[in-house]
C-alpha cells in the first residue's frame, strides 16, 4: 500500500510539475512549450522498496532541485482523443529532507492520453544519476472505457556506491 501511496503522490506531482492540463477534443491541434527548469523543485518521497544497506542516508523525504535544465510540455487532440506529456532534464541536487546527499543528472518524464471511449494510458519515468546514488522509477498504467485498471507497472530501483 505504501508503494501505491507514494506513486500516486508522485504521479500527481509530475502532472502538476510539468503543467499538463486537460486538452479540448475539439479541432485537431498540437502544441509544445519549452521552459527553463532552473530552481524548480521536485519531491519524490521515501522509497517504497527501502534503500540498499550501503546507502549512507535514511529513507526519508527525497527532494530534488534543478540547478540548471530545461523542459518541454506538449499536447495534442483530435477526433480520436487527447494526449499530453512533458519532460524536464538537467543538473539537480538530491536532498533527504533538507540534507544535501548528491548532485547529478535528473530526467523526469510524464504523460498520458485517452481516446474518446474513455480508455486511458498514463506513465511516469524518473531517473537520477549522481556520483553516489542512482534512482530509477517507472510507473505505467492503463484503464478501460469504464475506468477499470487493466494494466499497472510500478518499479523503483535505488543503488548507492
Amino acid at each position: 500500500m505504501r508503494a501505491k501511496t507514494l506513486l500516486g503522490a508522485v504521479g500527481g506531482s509530475v502532472l502538476a510539475c510539468l503543467g499538463i492540463c486537460a486538452l479540448s477534443a475539439a479541432p485537431a491541434f498540437a502544441a509544445a512549450q519549452t521552459f527553463d527548469a532552473t530552481g524548480m523543485p521536485f519531491e519524490l518521497g521515501p522509497s517504497p522498496v527501502g534503500l540498499p544497506s550501503n546507502c549512507a542516508f535514511p529513507n526519508a523525504d527525497a527532494n530534488f532541485v534543478f540547478l540548471s535544465g530545461n523542459g518541454v510540455n506538449h499536447g495534442s487532440a483530435n477526433k480520436n482523443g487527447e494526449w499530453g506529456g512533458g519532460t524536464i532534464e538537467g543538473t539537480a541536487s538530491f536532498y533527504e529532507d533538507s540534507t544535501l546527499i548528491d548532485t547529478g543528472h535528473l530526467t523526469v518524464w510524464g504523460g498520458g492520453g485517452n481516446n474518446l471511449t474513455g480508455q486511458s494510458t498514463n506513465g511516469f519515468t524518473f531517473n537520477f544519476a549522481g556520483s553516489i546514488v542512482s534512482i530509477h522509477v517507472n510507473v505505467q498504467f492503463t484503464t478501460n472505457a469504464a475506468g477499470t485498471p487493466t494494466a499497472s507497472v510500478e518499479k523503483v530501483h535505488v543503488t548507492c556506491s
